[in-house]
Formats: structure tokens, sequence, C-alpha cells
């Protein structure tokens, strides 16, 4: 509810702080297979964080990510930065756990003294490393997540004629996940991250769906308002179908078939 003179809060955000990783997933839906190296600038980062503060009362949970955020040598200065900013926050750090057992012990000073936690996604490849890793995070006296992924969903549909608006609600239904990228907020990763996507495979999905955090007269309440709209990209996301074409996971051939939903199924048109 609005209120005069008070700020909302916002459930959500992620960001990257790289964009490529060192483990290469078919389907990857933030296209991290074939994005180019790529780390989040700092002062960037610095500067969305406070404008965000003038925005928000608080973000509930903040997740810094990839690619494979572990990657960034700033990693340290992205932690202190984004406490500094929301000391009541939920900081998570996303890792596929590859780097824990190599990062130095800035990494974990840094980590304790910003209260954040790790939640690592086990895939297939790191499954027997899935104990170590969290008895490493433990001993290093921080709160540890884990969930294990070991199939992802075909997420584009060539045909860009999916029904914006069910895929939309379809997605909010099981994930609300706004995406911070270069001063912008998007209704969710796949538009904030599609553009290399594009540049690979001569493609033009809308990149469309965001929410210009510098907007002159934009308020909090407004760009929750614009968070809970379709867009265009929807129209090129399966999550609009009645069957969500799924596949166990696999190391990407970095091929648009990699990400392609082939179907003969009968779709809405957008």
């Amino acid at each position: 509810m609005k209120a005069a003179g008070l700020k909302p809060h916002l459930a959500y955000v992620e960001l990257h702080l790289a964009d490529h990783c060192n483990l290469n997933c078919k389907g990857c839906t933030h296209f991290s297979p074939i994005a180019e190296k790529r780390y989040a600038d700092l002062n960037e980062h610095e500067r969305d964080m406070k404008q965000l503060q003038r925005l928000f009362s608080t973000i509930d949970k903040i997740v810094l990510m990839g690619g494979e955020p572990l990657l960034n040598p700033q990693i340290d200065s992205f932690l202190f930065v984004t406490r500094s900013c929301f000391p009541k926050a939920n900081i998570l750090v996303y890792t596929n756990g590859i780097l824990l057992p190599q990062m130095p012990e800035t990494f974990w000073t840094a980590c304790r003294a910003c209260s954040i936690g790790i939640d690592i996604t086990i895939y297939p490849p790191l499954k027997q490393k899935e104990l170590s890793l969290i008895k490493l995070v433990k001993n290093n006296g921080l709160k540890v997540f884990v969930h294990s992924v070991t199939s992802f969903h075909a997420l584009y549909n060539r045909k860009g004629d999916t029904d914006s608006s069910v895929a939309f609600k379809n997605c909010r239904k099981r994930l609300y996940t706004p995406m911070l990228r270069e001063g912008k907020i998007y209704v969710c990763p796949v538009p904030a991250t599609i553009n290399c996507f594009n540049e690979k495979y001569y493609l033009n999905v809308p990149t469309s769906g965001f929410v210009d955090i510098y907007a002159p007269g934009l308020n909090g309440w407004d760009l929750k308002e614009q968070l809970n709209k379709p867009s265009l990209t929807c129209c090129y996301c399966t999550l609009g179908w009645d069957v969500i074409p799924v596949f166990p996971w696999a190391t990407s051939k970095k091929v648009l078939l990699d990400w392609n939903a082939l179907t003969s199924q009968t779709q809405k048109k957008c």
C-alpha cells in the first residue's frame, strides 16, 4: 500500500558480478557459455546501490551471481559496498562452488564481516564434492545453502509467438527475479543478458522489459508496479506453453539448439 512520504521495500534483486562462467551448462538461462568475459564495474555498482537506497526502504534479498561471481577479482569490495547500502538485506553469493576451495582468506573475512551467505548450486560434475564444499563454507563461519540442478528447461521459442501475458503469469508463479544491470532493473534475467545470444546467432530477441532507475521523477512504488508487467521478450519464452520442454544437464556445444525448444504444439499468438 502506498503511503505519503514512505518508501516501499523491494522483495528481491539479483545482479551479475561476472557474465562469463567456469562451467559450461547447456541452456544456461543467463547465456554464460557464449558471454564475453565481463566483470561488473565497482563504481557503477556503488552508484546503482545508492540509487536503489533512495528508491526503497530496504531490499529483502540481494543475490550476487553470474556467470560465476567468484571469478570477479574485486568480489570483496562488492560485498562491502552492497552491505553498506543495505544493512538489513539478506545478501547471498550464488556460486557453482568450483572456486570456493581456492578463495583467499580476504574473501572469507569479507563474507563474515558483511554477513554474507553462500548459496551453492550443485550441478552433476560437482556432485561428489557437495559435502566437502558445505563443510568448507561452514568451517569459515558462514551460512550455506545448497540446491541441486540436474536439468534445464528449453528457454527459447524461436517463433516469438508465445502469449506474453501467460508466460509472465507462469513465470511469476515460479519465480520473482528482477535483475539489476547497468542502471536498469529488468523483469527477469533474460532480457538483461540476451544481447550476447542475439549477437552470437544473428537474432533480434527484444531486450525491453526494464526500468531505468535514474529516470526523472521515478519512485520505488512506480518501479515495483512496472516490474509486474510482461515484456516483449516474454513472447520468446516457453513458460507460456502448456508443456515446458526439459532436458538433462549437459555440456553446452554453444549452438542455438542448446536453447531452442523444438515442438509442434499449437501456441497462442502474442
